[in-house]
């Protein structure tokens, strides 16, 4: 639930009762768009209801929390949930419709069971079209009657989301027992992602655990861009948020305007480091409508005998299960099988919630989800989509021999000793860079006096100060940003135009003293420097190893030439500067004046 608006400033005092409110039902529905990102197309909406305007009960929380203590949740869910769904079918939408039920009103005795699916039925809605999202707003509720409510809603086939995940232990023990298809991760993780470590420490585990479970995950309160990037590289299955679009009562009105704004974050996603899955893990298989029988899935695999199990889709080619080949001889292959159960739909028989991944997706992200189920489901195949649609079925076989494929083509073009991208890779993120258009920053980092530190030290204290650049590099460096090791001391480090760029690169360079010093004998320190031959075999004075940087910034749309010549000329200047740090914007026309550059 993502209604952020503040509560409506008339005096409560003259507010319209409540009770007359629920009896007149005057209730607005406003919707606001769930996205996928990666298919950059809208997945779902959630419906939010609000009471008359101008009062406070145009807030949707205040509304609620004054018939929860008027006993009055029950009959206002019911009013709200009709509106809903009779504006959403009136608004003729294709995709996936959650409401906001609280769990407190699935027990409640004024709740008057079968009059969701009854309306589902004069509408012609099939029920998996509709998402029950429970919201955590009352404590003391028994979690075991809870989850045997939710089962009943599930065995109607409806869907299930959990709200604020994080927020409570009630919701979280809930999502144990009741395998939810979808989770919302609580806006407060959301919320400043980007720049809390913690944060994404705690997101990454929610994921991890609710893909193992099958479920998916909404990420609410998406306010900024740089908190998109960030959930989208973590693995966040979809999103909500004012940067998508605020509620309202017209979704199908303003649903070009919405695409257009879709297409563009999806345009300045940058690739992700890995390459997407790819057809070629794809096996494609026809799938299960809702209307095939049981009997008539049991031909189908019987006509093809390596096949393990299909998806079933609806009417939008939008996956909704899957049906094992063991589902189905569980069922017919007993003594009057075919009698007792071959008419029976395959929805009946399927598994509920597949697991779905876009063929876009990162082979790191798909591998997760997949090794991340249960181990009675782990060897399972996986449902394939394109823009949220059924195309086929993937296999773990054969992600495994992908994965292993690419790491072994990864590690060829390595630095052995750091793991970092070599040569090959580091010219190929500068064209990336470079075709973007965008301006961005070049950076150089090199090693003073790293050569008679080796002598002085050896080889494995001089790795270990190779190690602790790049450890150092890849903390510091963004989600987006790239770094990869020349040889030796040599680094390339590629950001995202940063304001404060001297700032960064004077606490990149703090942060790998701060790694690096503990490591030394005392005297070393003390003195700030240590004794070693020189190129000529005289032994003199040397200071601790530092890293000098080379910052080239570079406009958008334009380039040197060659990147290698134009760091060749810096380094040298970053070297004899007091702080070892040199930063310049490339300017072609200059060339021939201070090697192209202008401070």
């Amino acid at each position: 639930m993502t209604d952020t608006l503040a509560p409506a400033s008339s005096d409560q005092s003259s507010a319209p009762a409540l009770s007359d409110v629920v009896r007149e039902e005057r209730i607005d529905v406003h919707f606001q768009p769930i996205v996928a990102i990666r298919s950059g197309g809208v997945f779902a909406y959630e419906a939010l209801s609000r009471g008359p305007s101008e009062s406070i009960y145009a807030h949707l929380l205040t509304m609620f929390e004054a018939a929860r203590k008027q006993s009055l949740l029950a009959p206002l869910e019911a009013v709200c949930r009709q509106h809903a769904i009779t504006a959403w079918a009136a608004e003729r939408l294709d995709e996936l419709l959650f409401i906001n039920v609280s769990p407190e009103v699935l027990l409640d005795p004024q709740h008057r069971n079968g009059e969701t699916l009854r309306l589902l039925t004069r509408l012609g809605i099939p029920t998996h079209r509709l998402v029950i999202e429970l919201t955590e707003q009352s404590p003391g509720i028994d979690p075991d009657l809870m989850a045997e409510a939710v089962r009943h809603y599930q065995s109607m086939g409806f869907t299930i989301a959990l709200d604020d995940l994080g927020e409570g232990y009630a919701s979280l023990r809930l999502w144990s027992q009741i395998r939810p298809d979808f989770v919302k991760l609580d806006r407060h993780f959301v919320s400043e992602l980007d720049r809390d470590y913690v944060k994404r420490r705690f997101v990454r585990a929610f994921l991890d655990v609710a893909h193992g479970m099958g479920s998916r995950v909404i990420a609410e309160g998406v306010e900024r861009e740089e908190e998109l990037d960030c959930l989208h590289e973590l693995g966040v299955d979809y999103y909500q948020g004012w940067l998508f679009a605020r509620p309202s009562p017209t979704p199908k009105a303003e649903r070009a305007a919405l695409n257009e704004h879709l297409a563009h974050l999806v345009a300045r996603q940058k690739s992700p480091s890995q390459t997407g899955m790819g057809r070629h893990i794809c096996k494609v298989l026809p799938s299960l409508g809702i209307t095939v029988t049981v009997a008539e899935a049991s031909e189908r695999f019987s006509s093809m005998a390596d096949v393990g199990a299909m998806a079933v889709v609806d009417d939008q080619a939008i996956p909704i299960g899957v049906l094992t080949r063991e589902a189905v001889m569980a069922l017919v292959g007993k003594r009057f099988g075919f009698d007792l159960h071959g008419r029976d739909p395959v929805t009946k028989a399927m598994h509920v919630a597949p697991l779905c991944v876009e063929v876009t997706e990162p082979l790191d992200q798909v591998s997760r989800k997949v090794t991340g189920r249960g181990i009675d489901q782990r060897d399972e195949p996986f449902v394939v989509t394109q823009h949220g649609r059924y195309v086929g079925m993937g296999q773990l076989v054969a992600l495994l021999q992908q994965i292993t494929e690419e790491k072994v083509a990864i590690a060829r073009q390595a630095n052995p000793l750091t793991q970092l991208p070599g040569n090959a890779p580091i010219r190929a993120a500068l064209d990336d860079f470079v075709g973007e258009r965008k301006p961005f920053v070049a950076c150089y980092l090199d090693l003073d006096y790293f050569k008679p530190f080796n002598d002085r030290f050896g080889y494995v204290m001089g790795d270990q100060v190779l190690l602790d650049v790049a450890v150092t590099l890849d903390t510091m460096k963004g989600q987006h940003d790239f770094l990869g090791h020349l040889g030796g001391g040599d680094f390339v480090l590629l950001l995202e135009s940063r304001e404060d760029l001297h700032g960064f690169l004077a606490a990149l360079q703090q942060a790998f003293v701060a790694r690096f010093t503990p490591r030394l004998p005392v005297e070393v320190v003390r003195d700030n420097g240590f004794m070693a031959q020189d190129r000529f075999g005289q032994e003199r004075f040397f200071a601790l190893p530092r890293l000098s940087v080379a910052a080239l910034c570079v406009p958008a749309g334009q380039a040197p030439h060659s990147f290698g010549d134009y760091w060749s000329s810096l380094k040298q200047s970053a070297k004899r500067a007091v702080n070892g740090r040199l930063v310049v914007r490339f300017k072609e026309e200059t060339l021939a004046s201070k090697h192209g550059l202008t401070l």
